[in-house]
């Protein structure tokens, strides 16, 4: 029973890293990870955008910063948000990003 118990966990930690290297979010993984992101986040609710506090106050990040690891952990934090507590206030998010130096792209929330 012990070497199943062991012989599980180790195939249950295989299986995370290797899920984990070809997904997006990598939350748990064992994979490096490299990849620094900087963005700035741009929120209107009803015709009105929210100024750097009140958005830093909304998603608990600041409204231009940088990430560590994948710019979709910044998303996934955002839309969260917006699936929950926000769910009603029909916002519109932008977050325009780029990620190790290249080119700056721009992420929607679609609702």
């Amino acid at each position: 029973m012990r070497k199943v118990i062991i012989f599980m966990f180790i195939f249950s930690q295989i299986v995370g890293v290797i899920y984990t290297r070809f997904s997006d979010i990598n939350y748990f993984g064992w994979v490096p990870f490299d990849e620094i992101s900087f963005y700035h986040i741009k929120v209107t609710v009803n015709s009105k955008e929210l100024n750097s506090e009140q958005i830093s106050n909304r998603y608990r990040l600041p409204n231009r910063g940088r990430e560590n690891r994948s710019i979709h952990h910044v998303f996934s934090i955002i839309s969260q948000y917006e699936q929950s507590y926000g769910k009603l206030d029909s916002a519109q998010v932008k977050v325009l990003y780029h990620v190790n130096g290249k080119e700056e792209e721009i992420w929607e929330l679609c609702q």
